[in-house]
């Protein structure tokens, strides 16, 4: 592994635990503030907050277009506002679904069923020509069967947060693809920034026509506010965006699949959620499912 593979996978490693520990602050916000407008707030400051980080870096390295393998990489903002404007979107609608979930559902529970979006890219990346193979339908299958596990049908308020969970993770995926191709065209950064903005603007839209947003809620939700906007946004998903063109594609998924069983510790050691014997059983299985299909497409393909 060469140095900067080494260095990409470090950044996907935190970005998988700036994640994790954010369900935790996802589900306190709950109390105080509106799914919508706790996006709005987060995305929308986590973008403004990367926009100086975006030139200070710009300004670090003279980046010239075509400097990555041959293909040419976009950094003008006019040319990256298309891409990041679609990214916006897939990711305001994934938010939404996954913060409306924590209403219903634990953040431990939600942490790892949003993980499934890991297995789900493989399986929409088909219709798009990705090639697959059988360990990845292996995974698929043992992941589902662990959901089964986890999923409490007994429970029919925390069924339908799971069930918004479970939607939120194919949304992601579809992010996941489309960010994958967008970063090998145009400059990672820019695209973040916008794809934040945009997601904030949505959702604060969303907010004012569903809910009841009010500057109060917002300040009793602050410090839930600030970690979302400064790690899990700003941080987490640039380090996303940046450790995944250097990153070999089995290692991220594998290692961002971690998210899941961060999101379950910091439940247990923040929240005192306690997952019982089959929960555990369902999240150990889900867990197998997605490093089995990961290592057997790394065995199965050279990146």
């Amino acid at each position: 592994m060469n140095q900067k593979q080494a260095k990409a996978e470090l950044l996907l490693v935190l970005a998988a635990l700036f994640w994790g520990l954010a369900f935790v602050p996802q589900k306190i916000a709950m109390a105080h503030i509106e799914p919508l407008a706790f996006n709005a707030w987060r995305f929308f400051l986590g973008g403004l907050l990367l926009l100086p980080i975006v030139y200070w870096l710009s300004s670090r390295r003279d980046v010239q277009p075509g400097e990555e393998g041959g293909a040419t990489i976009h950094h003008r903002w006019r040319k990256c506002l298309p891409g990041g404007a679609v990214l916006g979107f897939w990711l305001f609608l994934g938010a939404a679904l996954q913060q409306a979930s924590l209403l219903y559902t634990t953040a431990g529970r939600a942490g790892f069923i949003t993980g499934f979006y890991l297995l789900l890219v493989p399986v929409i990346g088909l219709s798009l020509g990705h090639k697959t193979n059988r360990w990845t339908w292996a995974g698929v299958a043992l992941a589902l069967f662990g959901l089964y596990w986890l999923a409490d049908f007994s429970e029919e308020a925390q069924l339908i947060g799971d069930l918004m969970v479970f939607a939120s993770a194919f949304v992601f995926a579809i992010q996941v693809l489309s960010a994958d191709y967008l970063v090998h065209r145009y400059d990672a950064l820019r695209l973040a920034a916008i794809q934040f903005l945009v997601c904030g603007l949505l959702s604060a839209i969303a907010s004012f026509v569903v809910e009841s947003p009010s500057l109060q809620d917002a300040a009793d939700a602050a410090w839930p506010i600030a970690y979302m906007m400064v790690f899990s946004t700003a941080i987490a998903f640039t380090f996303q965006l940046l450790g995944q063109r250097n990153a070999a594609p089995s290692h991220a998924t594998v290692i961002m699949s971690l998210e899941s069983v961060f999101a379950v510790a910091a439940g247990w050691l923040f929240l005192n959620e306690m997952l019982s014997a089959k929960e555990l059983v369902g999240c150990g299985l889900m867990l197998s499912g997605m490093v089995i299909s990961h290592y057997g497409n790394h065995n199965g393909t050279h990146h």
